[in-house]
């Protein structure tokens, strides 16, 4: 891992980027939802995160981008900021197979590095949401960087920190059907590799709405890192009002998406501390293992 500049420290004021690369399953929005992302400030920090806006997927592509970049000029929750300032036009879009270089007016040149560099990464992990698009490059009249930005490499502030794209299988819940459903969740961050926790934590950060183990209401207390045999303890706190008393699919959505995590055989849940028979939920005390009996047909084999 590179270090990162203190100027660049000072300058992001703490920036986190994590997992906002992710979008949601399938049928659980309308068809045409994309991601927009957006400078998001709160308490903690800043970060990347994105809303989802509607899009005509039936428009030529270049018109697509225009789209979705338009979208990331007009957050609608009063805590995100648009990366994209009013005098900052799109001059140029070109489209070479599913390689995109989108080109700002000068007053992109005129951006610090590290504000440059958030630009660079919001409209990147924006557009290759668009299935036809693997590859982004976004330059100004007379700055033009030669990296091409991707799903699995965003880079910000140039090279001094690299943000890696990982891939994890992860298991909602359909409410529908009571079953679980195999969903690839895009996670974007600065470490080397995705922890348990991390996984843990981007599945309940509101993504999946009710198809989150235990509605997303649950918090992540701990998670700890996999032993040499491959077991994890996971200490997760729900509301002690909420009946859990028949919460299987929950408990397995976390240990089957826990256990597709490198090196996780094994996962180990308490609740509040306590094992999971105190809020009946009998079997689910010790180690528990994948189950693919709580799939839907439609995942099974």
């Amino acid at each position: 891992m590179r270090n990162v500049k203190r100027l660049f420290l000072i300058i992001m004021s703490a920036v986190f980027v994590a997992s906002s690369g992710c979008t949601v399953p399938q049928g659980e929005q309308p068809g045409g939802m994309r991601p927009a992302y957006f400078l998001h400030e709160s308490s903690t920090g800043r970060s990347l995160e994105y809303e989802l806006t509607s899009f005509d997927e039936g428009k030529e592509l270049a018109d697509q981008i225009a789209d979705v970049i338009t979208a990331m000029r007009s957050p609608v929750n009063e805590h995100d900021k648009t990366l994209i300032s009013e005098d900052m036009e799109v001059s140029d879009i070109q489209v070479f197979g599913s390689t995109v270089v989108v080109r700002f007016s000068d007053a992109y040149d005129m951006l610090d590095d590290a504000s440059r560099s958030l630009v660079d990464a919001g409209v990147a992990l924006s557009l290759v949401e668009i299935d036809q698009i693997s590859y982004v490059r976004v330059t100004g009249q007379s700055i033009r960087p030669s990296v091409f930005q991707s799903a699995s490499s965003i880079m910000l502030d140039d090279e001094n920190l690299r943000l890696t794209s990982f891939e994890i299988e992860v298991f909602p819940i359909d409410r529908a059907s009571g079953k679980l459903f195999s969903y690839h969740m895009r996670i974007v961050t600065e470490k080397e590799v995705v922890t348990p926790q991390l996984v843990l934590r981007e599945m309940v950060n509101g993504q999946f709405g009710a198809s989150a183990p235990f509605d997303g209401r649950m918090d992540v207390r701990s998670v700890t890192s996999p032993t040499v045999d491959g077991g994890i303890r996971a200490d997760l706190y729900v509301p002690v009002e909420m009946d859990i008393s028949n919460a299987y699919c929950d408990i397995y959505s976390i240990v089957n998406s826990l256990c597709s995590c490198r090196g996780v055989s094994e996962v180990t849940i308490t609740i509040n501390g306590r094992q999971p028979s105190d809020r009946g939920l009998e079997g689910c005390d010790g180690p528990m293992t994948a189950d693919d009996s709580y799939l839907g047909e439609n995942d099974l084999g």
